[in-house]
């Protein structure tokens, strides 16, 4: 007959053991990781606010304040403007702030001076702008009435009157009647030509877009032609003007003429 069965005691051998983790002992642990929890989310909080805060107070200086404002325009490249022109077209308040500057705007107001054939503007941190100006060079002038001469680029752009005519530009002549491609026409010439030719041009005329003529220097006349071919005719002139002549006809450049 079998042995009758008896309970084991705590601590007992053959006993189970306590488990690790009673709630007495849990309870610590997580009031501890719920304290972390809890300091974490509170720092997260604050860094963002204060983030916030900085980028706040950054943005007022930036856009609503004079301490980042327009305190000095600088004006480069200029020669026949004056750099108070350039500011006056370029209209920027003092103390504007510089963040809320518009270069292409401001850019756009001084390219609407006559003078002015390509503009940059930059801001330059923290309280300046810069301007940099390319003017238009003068190639030529036109007679307007019987004593004032109009300043044109190679382009044909007019961009200024003078009283007398400057040394060394050629004076561009067309009749009305020949119609504004006549005048196009002499000034594409002028545009083809080396500097070593056209500073010797005293005046280019066209009586018609294919009767361009160049009067040089010492009495020596050019017979051009229409301005197709120009780059070719040029060359060809180059090579002639070596020869003493007192005609110089180009209008065929690959049958160029002299005479006298």
């Amino acid at each position: 007959m079998p042995p009758p069965s008896r309970s084991a005691s705590p601590g007992s051998p053959g006993s189970t053991p306590p488990s690790a983790s009673t709630p007495a002992t849990l309870a610590p642990r997580l009031a501890a990781r719920g304290r972390v929890r809890r300091r974490t989310r509170l720092l997260v909080t604050l860094t963002a606010v204060g983030a916030l805060a900085a980028l706040g107070v950054t943005g007022w200086l930036l856009l609503a304040t004079s301490v980042l404002g327009v305190g000095q325009v600088d004006v480069v490249g200029v020669h026949r403007l004056s750099a108070a022109e350039v500011r006056a077209a370029a209209a920027l308040p003092g103390g504007q702030p510089l963040a809320r500057i518009d270069p292409g705007a401001v850019a756009a107001r001084i390219a609407a001076l006559p003078q002015v054939r390509h503009v940059v503007v930059t801001r330059s941190w923290p309280r300046t702008v810069r301007i940099t100006v390319q003017e238009r060079v003068p190639a030529g002038v036109l007679l307007q009435g019987d004593a004032t001469y109009v300043l044109v680029d190679l382009e044909g752009v007019a961009f200024g009157e003078v009283s007398r005519r400057p040394r060394g530009l050629p004076l561009v002549t067309a009749p009305v009647e020949a119609g504004p491609g006549s005048l196009r026409a002499a000034l594409q010439v002028l545009r083809r030509l080396p500097p070593a030719v056209r500073a010797q041009v005293r005046q280019a005329r066209a009586a018609g877009p294919e009767r361009v003529e160049l009067l040089l220097s010492r009495g020596r006349t050019v017979l051009w032609g229409s301005s197709e071919r120009s780059e070719r005719k040029a060359a060809v002139l180059s090579v002639l003007l070596t020869r003493k002549a007192r005609i110089y006809d180009v209008s065929a450049p690959d049958a160029p003429t002299t005479t006298g």
